[in-house]
């Protein structure tokens, strides 16, 4: 056991500096975490995925996709596994149309979009080269530096540049977005500071949440996982490197008040967290892994628990809330449910991780990032397969060979 803590605590330290904005986290600390079970020995691949857990909040959030190679549009009739290539016309459809950012495969600065039923395609802008992420319609997205529109339109700065934040949650609304910045000096402990931002305006303070370390220490920032102007709600999770707990937050973003809140102890041995929630705010799914298995609590708006689920965890929602993205155990595929009867919608691919997922705004359809297992080798392992799967289960169109920074 004291073995175990302490492999997770050296690859907690070790992967903190790396955190930056958070995207690909989970695939860096699974890494690391299948390195050490090769160097120490034993069958650890479970207990990795639940060091990697305690982040598939910021994993879900909408970063933009790489692409490696294909085509750039697809047919109607039957799914087919292609990619876009290097495009040079403008996106040409309504700004209302709802899109999938992500970077050209031969120029990683220059954005690209394709519509949800992966039809139309086309360049966006160009600021993409740091990474970032998109709202939900794919509208807006964010640089290193700024906030950009989808002609590429620079509409105001980023709120925060400090190294140690999560820059932008965006929020359902599609034009705020939420972020944790830090309250005091760079080199003390001091409290965390949810707001609200309008791009171009003034961040709003909305409240005290969690604790930022000494910049000195590199540790991970409390993390947005649910950002909702339409309902009034915000949900941010914070870790405990020294206890290995995890609390997480619902908070009025009106008043501040937090609504609720949960600290999660871990079992031991050592295990991961999952926090998801969905883009309303009203439910919230903790994971809990541990070295041999999963399991995962929904709870609803007042913080009561609805329904657990054994054997697995939860990753993300649907747009409405009725869909779940689950890890089973065991290297089970990936599975898309109805959370509340448990029922399988949609199963994904033997022998491949779950990577990221985003849902379609005010639509039923889910985009599903996977990667292979046991990858040959370095580029092997950045590749990922994107499934969009509709609420009855069907499998609308698939893109592969996707890179994700």
């Amino acid at each position: 056991m004291d073995e175990m803590r302490r492999n997770v605590n050296e690859e907690f330290d070790k992967r903190q500096a790396e955190l930056g904005d958070l995207s690909g986290a989970s695939e860096r600390i699974l890494k690391g975490a299948f390195a050490a079970r090769d160097t120490r020995g034993g069958n650890r691949m479970q207990f990795a995925a639940g060091i990697a857990a305690v982040l598939i909040g910021a994993v879900v959030i909408a970063t933009f996709v790489y692409i490696r190679a294909g085509t750039h549009s697809i047919p109607a009739g039957p799914p087919r596994s292609t990619s876009p290539t290097h495009l040079t016309q403008p996106l040409d459809v309504p700004d209302s149309t709802p899109v999938i950012l992500y970077h050209d495969p031969a120029n990683s600065d220059q954005i690209d979009g394709i519509t949800w039923d992966g039809r139309n395609s086309g360049r966006v802008g160009q600021g993409g080269a740091p990474g970032g992420t998109s709202n939900p319609a794919g509208s807006l997205y964010s640089t290193a530096a700024d906030i950009r529109d989808r002609t590429g339109t620079v509409v105001g700065p980023l709120a925060d540049k400090s190294p140690n934040a999560l820059h932008v949650f965006w929020a359902d609304d599609e034009f705020h977005y939420c972020q944790v910045v830090r309250s005091g000096e760079d080199g003390i402990t001091s409290p965390g500071l949810l707001q609200l931002v309008l791009p171009g305006r003034p961040p709003s303070n909305i409240a005290r949440i969690g604790t930022f370390a000494p910049a000195s220490q590199n540790r991970p920032p409390p993390i947005v996982v649910a950002c909702s102007v339409e309902n009034d709600r915000a949900v941010v999770y914070a870790g405990s490197k020294g206890g290995l707990t995890v609390q997480d937050w619902v908070v009025q973003l009106s008043t501040g008040r937090i609504l609720w809140t949960h600290s999660i102890d871990l079992p031991t041995p050592p295990s991961g967290v999952g926090i998801a929630a969905t883009r309303d705010g009203r439910f919230v799914a903790e994971s809990i892994l541990s070295a041999t298995q999963s399991a995962a609590t929904i709870y609803g708006p007042d913080g009561s628990a609805v329904t657990d689920l054994a054997s697995s965890s939860v990753a993300a929602f649907s747009w409405d809330g009725s869909l779940a993205v689950t890890l089973p155990n065991s290297g089970a595929p990936v599975r898309l449910i109805r959370w509340r009867d448990g029922s399988i919608v949609w199963t994904g691919p033997a022998n491949a991780n779950f990577r990221t997922a985003r849902a379609e705004p005010g639509g039923g359809r889910i985009a599903v990032g996977l990667t292979v297992n046991n990858p040959a080798d370095d580029i092997e392992e950045r590749l990922v397969n994107l499934y969009v799967v509709s609420t009855d289960g069907k499998l609308s169109w698939e893109l592969s060979n996707l890179n994700l920074n």
